[in-house]
């Protein structure tokens, strides 16, 4: 008789249920700690946020000039150099043109 035990190609990959809780407990320990830093990070920001809208509105609540067309310094710009508000001149020299460089190699 032959007494050679035959191996199957699973048998390799197989491990037993605690081996596989353990690695299982260890994975999820492991991922749960960027979910609770990002967390964290991510309602730091929003407090962050909340706290700079809060004082833009209240810097401009205050503010003595509260548009842009009011303001001298724009109003001399439109009188001296700019032509009219949305002119082509004005256009030219205040508005800028999106250029996608994210396909350039450098």
């Amino acid at each position: 008789m032959n007494n050679n035990k035959h191996e199957f190609a699973e048998d390799s990959f197989f491990i037993s249920r605690r081996k596989f809780m353990a690695i299982g407990s260890a994975f999820l320990a492991v991922m749960a700690i960027p979910v609770g830093w990002f967390a964290s990070k991510v309602a730091s920001r929003n407090d962050y946020i909340k706290s700079r809208s809060a004082g833009l509105y209240k810097d401009d609540s205050i503010a003595k000039l509260r548009v842009s067309h009011a303001n001298p310094a724009v109003e001399k710009y439109y009188k001296e150099f700019g032509g009219k508000p949305l002119g082509h001149m004005s256009h030219e020299l205040l508005h800028t043109h999106f250029v996608d460089r994210t396909k350039l190699n450098s």
